[in-house]
């Protein structure tokens, strides 16, 4: 043990006469409250871009291929099933899958309600298991490619406003020349809380929107291409465009949803904005309690100095003092945030209105990235701040000023 460590230990462990212990137990507790902070605050915004992130991918995949026409409403060109360049798509390497789907707009009637709707034809490779795991009621498509299936799957948020349950019979009317109407039954009921796609979207059998447009069983909508990593989310998106014919475009998920996603970025900006607050309050916090213990050690830096005790070994006496308080109330922060934050992950405590949050709870997602980034920031910013003090100790405190202060 060295001889810094050695004092350090024993002011540390001396009880008489010490006027600076609730200062020590309140940094304690700023570092602690101020990591925890930290800690949540990674963990509920990555929380919320994930959930909202996977949802609206839940809805459309990561990439959509349709016609190149600019055509904003939901009769639009049909393109080929099974096109040639779709074996150059799914050979790139980001790609997982590729599904098909064909959207038409229309009326549904139920006693005396009346509504509009967007159906969502999808076919039997669709991939529904997003709506598998926010199924409410009932289950899902049964869909095959010999027969049209009669079932329809609807949201809450619809089933609530025009009164529908699991087997009720949806009629539906479509406005086109000459007008046509189907008959639906409700089989499954889902739920995802982002409102604008709950309030309107329901799926049903390709074929339907293949008949009421009057396409071939080989003409669709567009494809939804869902890829490995949403990281090259924008470079596969560009790969997918060099593929395609000129009069199809590929859309990125976040293009289709830029101001969704320009909301989650404002999440970064809201992260470092904290983190450098509370990075302050805790090293305000440690240097007053560093100075305050400096000033109670006066007579023993007299001392040290008078033995022959050099700068350095004195400076690094008070380093080790901090230090233990910086890492003792890291300590306790990081096993009180991450107990908060498996509260929150496993009994949702803490509600939110999903009109406005797209979703009823507090999402909590907790990164070992983040928890190094939190821990080695506070860590490496606090301890370079408490030099400051340190050295001003060693340089400045003279022997004879402090047996006068004595």
């Amino acid at each position: 043990m060295s001889l810094s460590n050695f004092i350090s230990r024993k002011i540390v462990k001396n009880k008489e006469n010490r006027f600076s212990k609730p200062i020590v137990t309140i940094s304690v507790c700023s570092v602690a409250l101020g990591v925890c902070v930290l800690i949540l605050v990674f963990a509920i915004t990555t929380g919320f871009r994930k959930e909202i992130r996977d949802k609206i991918i839940g809805f459309g995949s990561h990439v959509e291929i349709s016609y190149n026409d600019n055509n904003e409403s939901y009769k639009k060109t049909p393109i080929d099933k099974e096109p040639a360049y779709l074996s150059a798509i799914t050979a790139l390497n980001n790609v997982k899958h590729i599904q098909v789907y064909a959207m038409k707009a229309g009326i549904v009637k139920v006693r005396n309600e009346i509504d509009g709707i967007v159906l969502k034809g999808v076919g039997v490779g669709y991939d529904l298991e997003f709506f598998q795991k926010n199924l409410k009621k009932g289950r899902l498509l049964n869909l095959n490619d010999s027969l049209t299936s009669n079932e329809v799957l609807i949201s809450q948020t619809i089933a609530n406003r025009l009164h529908l349950d699991i087997g009720s019979k949806m009629q539906l009317y479509f406005v086109q020349d000459p007008p046509r109407q189907r008959v639906l039954k409700v089989v499954g009921i889902y739920q995802t809380d982002m409102a604008n796609y709950d309030k309107s979207i329901a799926f049903c059998d390709i074929k339907h929107i293949q008949k009421l447009n009057d396409w071939t069983d080989s003409q669709i909508d567009g494809f939804e291409i869902t890829l490995k990593d949403f990281n090259q989310l924008e470079v596969s998106t560009h790969a997918i465009n060099a593929i395609i014919p000129y009069d199809l475009i590929a859309q990125s998920v976040v293009s289709r949803n830029k101001d969704i996603f320009n909301w989650i970025g404002l999440f970064d900006q809201n992260i470092l904005v904290i983190l450098i607050l509370i990075i302050i309050v805790i090293c305000i916090s440690l240097m007053s309690t560093q100075l305050t213990m400096i000033l109670e050690q006066i007579p023993t830096i007299g001392i040290l100095k008078t033995i022959g005790c050099n700068n350095v070994s004195i400076r690094n006496v008070f380093l080790n003092i901090t230090g233990n308080i910086l890492l003792k109330g890291m300590l306790i922060g990081n096993g009180v945030g991450l107990l908060l934050c498996y509260i929150q992950y496993t009994y949702h405590l803490i509600a939110l209105d999903p009109l406005n949050y797209y979703m009823s709870y507090v999402p909590i997602s907790v990164e070992w990235q983040h928890l190094l980034l939190v821990n080695g920031v506070v860590f490496s910013i606090s301890l370079f701040v408490l030099l400051f003090p340190a050295y001003f100790v060693a340089r400045k405190i003279q022997i004879v000023d402090a047996i006068r202060f004595n």
